[in-house]
């Protein structure tokens, strides 16, 4: 049992941090378990994800896109253009799609500008029937039946038949596929398709196949250099498993026209990857190609490529067979140009949005076709070309707007590729992460119990305050961190911390309720559940004024009534003098039989305790006196009290076991009080204070000094005083008082006449007064027998 007490005890100590503590860690749990979800995953089909994960996911992704928002646009790469198929182009050449030969004199214009490279979102997939070719085709065949009929005219016609004849073999495909021959800085356009879709393009799947054997990644080389035997430095090659390796899985693609496709030298995918609520944020580098096993790359990944006149390669690590990146190589080099990451868990890379189409130079197709742009505009430049007309189904949802033409999104990637310019996740991200969650959450638990409400509210929005800084400040740099589940945990961590201060604060109120409901006054309590903090619970040594109270004769009394008859007497009796502890403030130590025993000070600060004290005593007169003349109506007996005050350092506190206590007060300054309250019966009065009572009392009370007493177990003498009234003496009172306290003066210093003479001037004013009479009869008496030499009128009780 005493390691679990033990174990309790710590608990409860450290209730707070331990609260705060299990929060953190569950959230650091689901934290990892979220970290470790692809938002998207490594196939189109992939299994659903936890309705949790997908949940917090999604509120990641909000968060991203008010990162974005907070951050604001920047400049985009200037070198990326966007020549766009807009409403400008519509207007000139109609609705699209055009011609192909209109396109292919746009992909003329393009290169005779000088544009570095040129990367087309769109694909031609259909043949298209040329009306123009068949026009010529039919005048063809109309002229050669009419030279039939008249063959003597074929000479004259002879010219007019070869052009129509050249000009029906004309195709605008044909033309495309020239223009594109003509620039091998193009890269067309292909959409990657999933298993899903294979029964749709099986009668073509194998055709295109063969097509992108060229096209696809199959060799890896390695980091590490080489020196070859003629001294050149070489990438050795990797060996890499593609059964097993980890990518954007899709089946195959697929491609523009046999003729289109074979008049490129690069092919890139350009289809994206949507979050589950439909908004880009992430991008695949490669998809890995089931039909024809391999990594093709992207439209953006081939546009820089070709841009930098180089090829792509995938970064692999062949221990994980996991794909994690790309880089830019030019034939014969062996350090790379440059570096794309992808994220570790998921074949994406994130988007770093510079901002929404504006960000980015924008030439109408239009206008190129026309000639009527600044040449320098395109010369040198990463071109992409790209429907932008709403309603052509190719509108995107971005962190900048909710509908953005997906050349854009194309834009967006390439420009991060050639400006180096990405948003990354850090490998430290998560243990950075997970070390807040656990840290803030123990900060918290130690200082949210220690403050007000308003400070427990500062402190919780100082650390949210923080991590959105560092939050958004590393975003702005191009690291992301998560944003949702630190802050879930903090605040989470916070209330819970709160809620069991709360919690704890009603509880202990409750048990301070329960333990001194008996003993307090309602407002006194109050006060006490204010600020429990007040009540040091084991003892301390403060300074208080201590009462007894007792019935005199209360022996006597219990054998003239019958055990019924008495319980209901001392009841009737204790009920109303409890009331009047409560009415001034005190605390109701126990009843000892037919005694009461109270203090003044604690639990609660009480600066006029022993005024509170004298003021209770007093009132005990008063509420006697009402209960006598009930007494004396039903013929029960008129009973009297003594009562004792004394002011002194005591301790103070729960004292007892710690199954079994009581709220009391202990020490020599107790024990006084008690000893006054019985010397009431020897000094024929009713209550008597000591002299430090009436110090803190003096002048706002009635009293009198008794004379010096000796008290029971102690040596010490003490000055006692009687205490009549409330408030400073006044008239007759005053002079009483003068009168007899001389008298005791000249008692004490052995003038036995003098004093004589004083308490008969007393008893004029208080005729009957007790105290007085009493000194007469002892002067009688030391007359007669005159005292010793060691005598010095002390009072020595021996009884308590």
């Amino acid at each position: 049992m005493e390691p679990l007490f033990r174990m309790k005890t710590l608990l409860s100590r450290n209730r707070f941090e331990a609260l705060a503590l299990v929060l953190a860690v569950l959230f650091c749990a689901l934290h990892v378990w979220v970290d470790d979800s692809p938002v998207i995953g490594t196939r189109v089909d992939g299994r659903p994800t936890p309705l949790l994960v997908r949940a917090v996911q999604l509120a990641e992704g909000r968060a991203t896109d008010l990162q974005f928002a907070f951050r604001g646009p920047r400049p985009a790469d200037p070198n990326v253009v966007v020549v766009a198929v807009d409403e400008k182009s519509a207007q000139r050449y109609g609705l699209w799609p055009w011609p192909r030969d209109l396109v292919a004199r746009a992909i003329d214009r393009l290169r005779e500008a000088g544009a570095g490279a040129v990367g087309l979102d769109i694909i031609f997939t259909d043949e298209v029937v040329d009306g123009r070719a068949q026009a010529y085709e039919g005048a063809l065949q109309e002229l050669d039946k009419a030279l039939a009929q008249a063959p003597e005219s074929a000479p004259a016609l002879g010219a007019y038949r070869d052009e129509l004849h050249r000009r029906a073999a004309i195709s605008a495909d044909a033309e495309l596929a020239e223009a594109l021959a003509r620039a091998p800085q193009v890269v067309q356009g292909v959409i990657a398709y999933p298993d899903t879709d294979r029964s749709q393009f099986a009668s073509k799947a194998q055709e295109w196949d063969q097509q992108l054997e060229s096209h696809l990644i199959r060799e890896f080389r390695g980091e590490v250099l080489k020196s070859s035997p003629d001294g050149t430095l070489l990438t050795p090659p990797l060996s890499v498993d593609f059964s097993r390796l980890k990518s954007w899985s899709m089946e195959s693609a697929q491609l523009p026209l046999p003729a289109l496709a074979k008049a490129s030298k690069r092919l890139g995918f350009f289809n994206m990857a949507a979050d589950p609520d439909g908004t880009l944020r992430r991008v695949p580098l490669f998809a890995l190609l089931e039909g024809p096993k391999g990594l093709l790359p992207s439209l953006e990944l081939q546009t820089a490529a070709a841009f930098l006149n180089s090829q792509v390669e995938a970064v692999v690590v062949p221990s994980e067979h996991l794909v994690t990146g790309a880089r830019m190589r030019r034939p014969g080099e062996t350090l790379p140009l440059l570096r794309v990451p992808q994220l570790e868990d998921e074949p994406f890379m994130l988007i770093n949005y510079p901002g929404p189409a504006s960000s980015f130079t924008t030439l109408s197709l239009s206008d190129v076709l026309d000639g009527s742009f600044e040449l320098g505009a395109v010369r040198g430049k990463a071109v992409l070309v790209g429907v932008t007309l709403v309603g052509n189904f190719d509108q995107r949802v971005t962190p900048f707007s909710e509908m953005e033409p997906g050349v854009y999104v194309h834009a967006a990637t390439l420009s991060n590729i050639l400006a180096q310019d990405f948003l990354t996740r850090p490998r430290e991200a998560q243990p950075l992460e997970l070390l807040f969650m656990l840290g803030s959450a123990v900060l918290l638990a130690r200082l949210l119990p220690r403050v007000g409400f308003a400070w427990k509210l500062g402190a919780m929005a100082l650390l949210v305050a923080v991590w959105l800084i560092v939050d958004q400040v590393l975003f702005t740099r191009g690291l992301q961190v998560a944003t949702v589940l630190p802050l879930a945990s903090l605040v989470t961590s916070a209330f819970g911390v709160i809620f069991l201060g709360y919690f704890s604060v009603d509880a202990e109120k409750g048990r301070l309720r329960t333990t001194f409901q008996h003993y307090l006054d309602a407002s006194v309590m109050e006060q006490v559940l204010a600020h429990p903090e007040k009540l040091k619970l084991g003892g301390e040594r403060r300074e208080l004024t201590v009462l007894f109270s007792d019935i005199r004769g209360f022996t006597t009394l219990s054998e003239r009534l019958s055990p019924e008859q008495l319980v209901a007497f001392i009841n009737e009796y204790l009920t109303p003098m409890t009331d009047v502890v409560f009415e001034n403030g005190g605390t109701l130590d126990k009843y000892i039989g037919d005694a009461i025993m109270a203090f003044w000070g604690a639990p609660v600060d009480q600066p006029d305790h022993a005024l509170r004290a004298c003021a209770a005593a007093l009132g005990f007169l008063d509420t006697l006196a009402q209960l006598r003349s009930r007494w004396r109506a039903a013929g029960l007996p008129e009973v009297d009290i003594g009562v004792g005050i004394n002011t002194g350092l005591m301790n103070v506190g729960h004292m007892g076991t710690q199954n079994r206590f009581n709220y009391t007060v202990m020490g020599d300054a107790v024990n006084l009080a008690s000893r006054l309250e019985g010397l009431t019966k020897a000094y024929d009065t009713r209550i008597l204070i000591s002299a430090a009572t009436y110090t803190q009392t003096r002048g706002r009370v009635t009293a009198r000094r008794l004379g010096v007493v000796r008290v029971k177990g102690k040596t010490e003498p003490t000055d006692l005083y009687e205490l009549r009234a409330m408030g400073a003496p006044v008239g007759p009172d005053a002079e009483a008082i003068q009168a007899f306290e001389a008298g005791v003066e000249r008692f004490l210093s052995r003038d036995f006449a003098g004093a004589e003479a004083h308490f008969r001037q007393v008893l004029i004013r208080w005729p009957g007064d007790a105290p007085s009479r009493h000194y007469l009869e002892e002067i009688k008496l030391l007359q007669v027998n005159p005292p010793g030499l060691d005598w010095d009128g002390v009072f020595t009780a021996t009884t308590k």
